[in-house]
């Protein structure tokens, strides 16, 4: 086993999907190098949240820590960019420029339009078809739109003509991350990562192995990230929001309030550095301010995540009614119910047609698990979680399905699912409570048991009303054992 990850002259290659170490997925010593500073995605949906590392090329002779700081601005960079495109001679690299620096601009804000880099990247390609970087641009567009046959396709063509091609091989990563092809993601991102170490290649690997289990290496990687530094302020700070995410699931509460107040210094707009941020003091018990915060990300651009906050924190105050307001606001946001003015940003990339008339709405399983958790609409719910799930069977959507057959009683399909997430150990406590009050109504009390204490353990203020629900379900375990139920739906 290895101590560190994913660098220069590390393997990875011994990882295979459902034989995964866990200890370390890695067999031979990483070397972890910083030669080079930068950084396309993530989320998170990763994807749209990693930037390439050609939208800004780094000097390869320089190493990251000796590179100034970033100070670039977007929106003055992309004024002088469209100025300098309008002149009869501009080339394929000033288009290819401009359409780095609006999709930039799609993260500053979470946008998901990206119809102006697109057409900025086409433009590069009518000038040289042959420009390996509009290429790459073409799969970055196509990835965070979740169209990843055609962002496929773009870095395959990349690969053809240049196998070392870090971004290619990034967005290859990310689209297997997302389709839960978690081993094939590592194959990617170690090749990236061989390429280069930088601060994309650094936060990719850091969510993968968030994701697959090892939290402590994945935190590590991170602060590798935000040392390696990006162009824009924006990059650094979504690191360190991402760093506080994963202290949060950690249960290391004063940590994470430290980075996301250091994300907001840096990003004080950003509706993604805003939600964390709200997400910790909300743990600390810091109610009335994560509500203001939650809001604030909501105004610039709203998504998912603050908006069924929201819904919690209310009714955590008792404040039913406007529990009830964010509750249709959320249904609003997944063209489930109309209203006046909305983002187009959604869950997985899929568009939302989010105008007063005309909603259009595809399957989400953010959508699903937030009917499933407040028990509303739970047929429906699975029909959006079956449908993501053909596509996208990844821990995301396996433990929004297995929460989903909890809540209509199909308890051992509930556990198939639940199984399948929890596998690779993700560090989240969330999961971890599912699973629990799954098997506690298998009638499995001693695994119930284990794992609700662990959720508690790793992180006691993971959610606003599940971590009561958590508490209370282990204080009754303790004081009368449960039985087994009886009369539980079979599984298909």
């Amino acid at each position: 086993m290895t101590a560190g990850i994913l660098g220069k002259h590390v393997s990875i290659h011994g990882w295979a999907a459902g034989n995964h170490p866990f200890v370390h997925p890695f067999c031979k010593p990483l070397q972890l190098t910083m030669n080079t500073p930068y950084f396309p995605l993530l989320g998170l949906a990763i994807l749209a949240a990693f930037p390439v590392a050609s939208a800004n090329p780094p000097n390869s002779e320089t190493p990251a820590q000796t590179q100034p700081a970033a100070v670039k601005n977007t929106d003055a960079e992309i004024t002088a960019l469209e100025k300098a495109a309008t002149a009869p001679d501009a080339g394929a690299p000033t288009w290819i420029r401009l359409a780095n620096a609006h999709m930039q601009k799609t993260r500053d804000t979470l946008s998901h339009d990206f119809t102006a880099a697109d057409k900025a990247y086409s433009k590069a390609l009518e000038i040289d078809p042959n420009s390996i970087e509009a290429m790459v641009g073409m799969a970055w567009v196509r990835n965070s739109e979740h169209n990843f046959s055609e962002g496929k396709k773009w870095a395959d063509k990349v690969l053809a003509i240049n196998p070392n091609h870090q971004d290619a091989q990034a967005l290859l990563g990310d689209s297997a991350v997302e389709l839960g092809k978690y081993d094939e993601a590592y194959d990617h991102y170690q090749a990236a990562l061989d390429i280069r170490t930088d601060l994309s290649s650094y936060a990719r690997a850091a969510h993968l192995l968030w994701l697959t289990g090892d939290a402590s290496q994945a935190q590590i990687l991170m602060k590798k990230a935000i040392a390696s530094g990006g162009p824009y302020a924006e990059n650094v700070a979504w690191c360190r929001a991402e760093l506080a995410l994963m202290q949060f699931h950690s249960g290391a509460l004063a940590a994470a309030e430290t980075e996301a107040n250091a994300a907001l210094k840096a990003a004080p707009e950003n509706p993604r550095c805003l939600a964390i941020m709200a997400r910790v003091l909300a743990a600390k018990g810091e109610t009335a301010r994560a509500i203001e915060l939650y809001e604030k990300s909501v105004a610039i651009n709203p998504s998912h995540e603050p908006l069924a906050a929201l819904v919690d924190l209310h009714k955590l105050q008792g404040d039913e009614a406007n529990s009830k307001v964010w509750f249709n606001r959320v249904l609003a946001y997944h063209g489930k119910e109309k209203e006046h003015s909305h983002s187009k940003t959604h869950a997985h990339g899929k568009h939302h047609n989010h105008e007063t008339t005309g909603h259009e709405h595809q399957a989400s399983e953010d959508l699903a698990l937030f009917l499933a958790d407040h028990d509303n609409r739970l047929e429906e719910a699975v029909r959006e979680v079956e449908k993501v799930y053909e596509t996208y069977p990844n821990i995301k959507v396996e433990t929004a399905a297995a929460w989903c057959y909890y809540k209509t009683g199909n308890y051992r399909k509930a556990r198939l699912f639940i199984d399948r997430a929890m596998k690779w150990k993700t560090s989240d406590a969330a999961i971890l409570y599912r699973g629990g009050m799954i098997y506690l109504k298998l009638g499995d009390d001693q695994k119930a048991r284990d794992l609700l204490s662990r959720a508690v353990g790793l992180n006691p203020n993971f959610h606003p009303l599940h971590s009561k629900t958590a508490t209370e379900t282990l204080a009754s375990l303790a004081s009368q054992p449960k039985k087994k139920e009886v009369g539980e739906s079979p599984a298909p």
